[in-house]
């Protein structure tokens, strides 16, 4: 009676698991590959859209050329993907494929596969913004782009010593000085209460000034972060007797033109402009033309 090669059985099984365990290994690679492609899909997406979302509402087709352009550095073809902005021009969708080649999975046959994702990033009026704000106040108005507004009075219009200044973050020159050149790096939400700066704040028309004027740039024709563009609060009314609280009803956008020193009395004028900054959103406020963004599901 012949007996069985036990050695020979047990070098066919462990060719048999061995060859199992580097196909399962293969494949396990194979598919962390297509999770890792897709993981930088979304990511890549999500980016784009809120690329293009800066550019809303006014500016659709650059918005969609954004959000293009985003997915084109991060090597995404633009057959690959859908980019649309919804009708009322608050939102931008993106839907896309890639396809993600296999090292070990061609073997059996696969040579590729496609991983897919979506995103979309909403507007939404500014309800909070943290620094960056500029000490002047805004009359809350109809807002219209484009429109000459003057962010700071000389002493003609003041409603008992205030033109349009505020206190952020303490009161007196040395901290008015700061906050216009750089902005108050403090949060201020609406239906907070901020103080009036009474006084003109001539002192540092000057130095405000020089600061502004070296940028070159003009209304029609100025960078997304320029030096020009400020934000600042919107309230109903100055009408508080010397220094008091006014409540803030909103943010705006403003370009400014022209600082001038009139006779020791300050007065910037501005224009207005639609713009989507960083900033908490809350979409049952009035439209100022200031907007924040998000990503949405």
């Amino acid at each position: 009676m012949k007996r069985l090669n036990n050695k020979g059985n047990a070098a066919i099984l462990l060719c048999l698991l061995v060859a199992a365990i580097f196909g399962f290994a293969a494949f396990a690679i194979d598919i962390g590959l297509a999770y890792v492609e897709k993981a930088k899909l979304i990511n890549a997406m999500d980016s784009a859209a809120l690329a293009g979302a800066l550019e809303l509402p006014d500016n659709t087709d650059k918005a969609k050329k954004a959000a293009a352009e985003y997915l084109e550095k991060n090597e995404l073809k633009l057959e690959d993907a859908i980019i649309t902005v919804g009708e009322d021009k608050r939102n931008i969708q993106i839907k896309g494929t890639k396809n993600v080649k296999h090292f070990f999975a061609p073997v059996i046959g696969i040579e590729n596969s496609k991983v897919s994702a979506s995103a979309k990033a909403v507007i939404g009026y500014a309800k909070s913004i943290t620094g960056g704000i500029r000490p002047f106040a805004v009359q809350i108005f109809d807002f219209s782009y484009g429109d000459i507004v003057t962010l700071k009075q000389d002493a003609g219009d003041g409603y008992n010593g205030n033109y349009g200044a505020v206190a952020l973050g303490g009161q007196g020159s040395s901290v008015f000085k700061a906050n216009a050149l750089y902005g108050y790096n403090g949060k201020i939400s609406v239906g907070d209460y901020i103080d009036t700066e009474t006084g003109n704040m001539a002192g540092a028309t000057n130095e405000i000034k020089n600061y502004i004027n070296s940028e070159i740039s003009t209304f029609n024709n100025f960078p997304r972060y320029s030096i020009r563009l400020w934000t600042l609060p919107l309230v109903d009314s100055f009408e508080v007797n010397g220094k008091g609280q006014i409540k803030v009803t909103g943010f705006g956008k403003f370009y400014v033109e022209d600082i001038q020193n009139k006779s020791g009395k300050i007065e910037i004028t501005g224009r207005f402009v639609k713009f989507v900054t960083n900033a908490e959103i809350d979409m049952n406020l009035k439209d100022t033309g200031l907007y924040g963004v998000k990503l949405s599901k």
